[in-house]
């Protein structure tokens, strides 16, 4: 008896994503991350401003990551947190941007917030 070499294909098909409100992206967030993104690019930072933006924004992150983790907040008390926590990162944004660089960071903000 002679042994014949046997391959299988395996057709794969993609599995279908689990519907998950909690991690749905809205598309207008994501065009509008996008261009935020585009938008500090354009802004020509030097490499000491681009070091303070990525503390920033990392603090930011930490910061917004502790109040939507407390659950001791009301969901009106994260939003209020997290709006006050919006104001001072603009700030600390603004407070190393050159005059030039914020009237530009300004003039480009979607609807001009």
């Amino acid at each position: 008896m002679s042994t014949l070499p046997v391959s299988a294909q395996i057709e794969r098909r993609p599995v279908a994503a689990k519907a998950d409100s909690a991690k749905t992206v809205d598309p207008n967030e994501k065009a509008n991350k996008q261009s935020r993104k585009e938008r500090i690019k354009d802004l020509d930072l030097t490499k000491e401003q681009r070091i303070k933006m990525k503390e920033i924004n990392q603090a930011g992150k930490a910061a917004k990551d502790a109040i939507d983790n407390n659950a001791s907040l009301s969901d009106q008390e994260k939003k209020k947190q997290l709006r006050e926590l919006n104001k001072d990162q603009a700030q600390k944004i603004q407070a190393i941007l050159t005059p030039e660089q914020r009237e530009k960071f300004k003039a480009n903000r979607p609807n001009n917030q």
